[in-house]
């Protein structure tokens, strides 16, 4: 729940945070434009003189008192020399010519000559538009026209039809502020109104900002986090100390790598220590280092123990597909290690820019079994999806490195390896995608290593067959009965032959046909297909004793 609330007051910042831009923006704008500019009335010509009525009416009030009943008032006024009775009455407004006595009309040609008495510019007419109001014109539904002039400010007059009143001056200033109010107010409907459904929406989310934010501030006080003198979290100890220690996100929690365990005194269990760690491993005293903070009680052990840094000498890379390259490395350093398949490394990736120490550093599995003085690693040369976007600093490092380079890397960590404790008629079961093949292939050809391998199934997916790392190996594989091979393509499936879709709706349809109490489930991928095949194991039953995954968000 809290990393919902976290999820949720960030994005929440990134709206108010756009919200307050567009308000400095456009008050900037105002400040700088002055209300004269921003009304339209620029070349609106407005004569407040008085000037003597001369009635020249061939109406009188009597005519029009038996022509309309319940009068509540008669104005008699001139426009462009022409008399006109407004008689209002509680059947509404009526607009009389005072010359025929009729309803009062405005032909095109009078409104072109209403508009121009009003106006001040130095443009000409270009042409006059019969309209039915105008969104231009707040509440304004009327028939009138617009009269159209030639100037450089793009002016139009609009003019009701029923009294021949000019309405209201518009112009091209007119629409830049028009929308810097829309912006400034929030009243992108154009209710003109500040009782309006999304500003009554945007309090409402600025304050679930507030209690929000203000819930996670006093869970940061809480944990110390805003404490300068806080202790670290065990992640912090153990890397400031130099005792090697996975963490693929920098302490972010979301990758599940560091656990510890801790056989005194453990910690709360925490949110991601659930999603990460099983019930099993919760039980033992397994956490997430870098969620709990040291207290000087508790006796942690580090499950990867004795992990070292050690210097590897490329020995060759290849193509495997389009991205996923393979490198060979041996090892340089005079400390000599041993890894159990499933296992990685921890490459430090380093930067000319910064400081020697401040490298980036990435997980990569070893694809091999042990047993060769080679380690072999498989890397997705992550590409730039566009010019804006750069592309992956540490694999593109990796991929480009020439025979004879070095790179220091640390390890060997991690507990993805094979479940040895299970019966030996148990089935295998691998599902893999992309580069998540490494640690599967390691684990495949540790198993076959044995005297009596146990029943092996591979399903590995990609888009299309080009993707398809080690295929030769596995079909060979496959043909001298040592491993089922099902290999899908989901996208490009021109010329295929195999199964198509997702691998883990492959991988379901054969399940559902098996003994979930004799298998043992091993996954490595991407983290949607990594999610798509957890949630399908546990939707068919699946112990989670019996699944075993790795996630480096490949």
């Amino acid at each position: 729940m809290m990393r919902f609330l976290q999820w949720l007051h960030r994005w929440t910042s990134l709206i108010i945070l756009i919200q307050i831009v567009l308000w400095i923006v456009s008050g900037f704008y105002f400040s700088l434009t002055g209300h004269h500019a921003m009304s339209g009335n620029q070349y609106h010509h407005m004569d407040h003189t008085p000037n003597p009525l001369v009635n020249n009416s061939n109406v009188s009030q009597t005519d029009l008192m038996t022509r309309f009943s319940h009068i509540e008032a008669i104005e008699l006024r001139s426009i462009l020399n022409i008399p006109q009775f407004v008689v209002n009455s509680k059947s509404g407004q009526h607009y009389i010519d005072g010359q025929t006595g009729n309803v009062w009309q405005t032909t095109p040609e009078l409104a072109a000559k209403i508009a121009f008495a009003s106006y001040s510019g130095p443009g000409q007419l270009i042409n006059v538009e019969r309209v039915d109001g105008s969104s231009e014109v707040v509440e304004w539904d009327a028939s009138g026209y617009k009269v159209n002039i030639d100037d450089d400010l793009n002016t139009r007059i609009y003019v009701d039809a029923d009294s021949g009143e000019v309405v209201a001056h518009r112009n091209s200033p007119w629409v830049l502020a028009d929308w810097a109010f829309k912006l400034h107010f929030m009243d992108y409907s154009g209710e003109r109104s500040f009782n309006h459904l999304l500003i009554v929406t945007a309090g409402i989310v600025t304050l679930w900002f507030s209690l929000s934010g203000l819930i996670l501030l006093c869970r940061n006080l809480a944990r110390g986090d805003l404490n300068p003198v806080r202790k670290p979290t065990y992640l912090e100890h153990f890397q400031k100390t130099g005792q090697p220690i996975a963490s693929a996100c920098g302490g972010g929690g979301t990758c599940g790598l560091c656990k510890v365990q801790f056989f005194d005194h453990p910690p709360k269990v925490s949110e991601l220590d659930r999603q990460h760690l099983t019930i099993r491993e919760l039980d033992q005293g397994f956490r997430l280092s870098c969620q709990h903070r040291t207290n000087g009680k508790s006796k942690v052990h580090l499950s990867d123990n004795g992990p070292q840094e050690h210097s590897l000498q490329l020995v060759k890379s290849r193509p495997l597909t389009p991205n996923i390259f393979e490198l060979t490395f041996r090892n340089q350093s005079d400390t000599q290690f041993a890894y159990q398949a499933g296992q990685f490394m921890q490459f430090i990736i380093p930067s000319e820019k910064l400081k020697s120490d401040w490298g980036v550093r990435r997980n990569y599995s070893f694809s091999t079994a042990p047993g060769d003085q080679e380690l072999v690693f498989n890397v997705r040369k992550m590409v730039s999806p566009n010019e804006g976007i750069p592309p992956g600093f540490g694999s593109t490092y990796l991929c480009e490195m020439a025979a004879g380079d070095t790179i220091n890397a640390i390890g060997p960590m991690g507990d993805f390896i094979l479940n040895d404790d299970s019966p030996r008629h148990t089935a295998q079961i691998f599902i893999g995608g992309g580069a998540g093949i490494a640690p599967l292939r390691a684990l495949i050809q540790s198993e076959l290593k044995k005297a009596t391998p146990r029943p092996i199934y591979f399903f590995y997916g990609a888009r299309s067959e080009s993707e398809l790392c080690y295929l030769d190996e596995f079909r060979n594989l496959a043909q001298q009965s040592l491993v089922e091979y099902i290999p899908v393509v989901s996208d490009d499936v021109s010329g295929w032959s195999g199964e198509v879709g997702f691998v883990h709706d492959v991988a379901r349809k054969f399940l559902r046909e098996q003994n979930l109490e004799n298998i043992d489930c091993y996954v490595c991928g991407p983290p949607p297909m990594l999610v798509a095949t957890r949630n399908m194991l546990a939707a068919l039953g699946v112990a989670e004793k019996q699944v075993r995954y790795d996630d480096f968000g490949i």
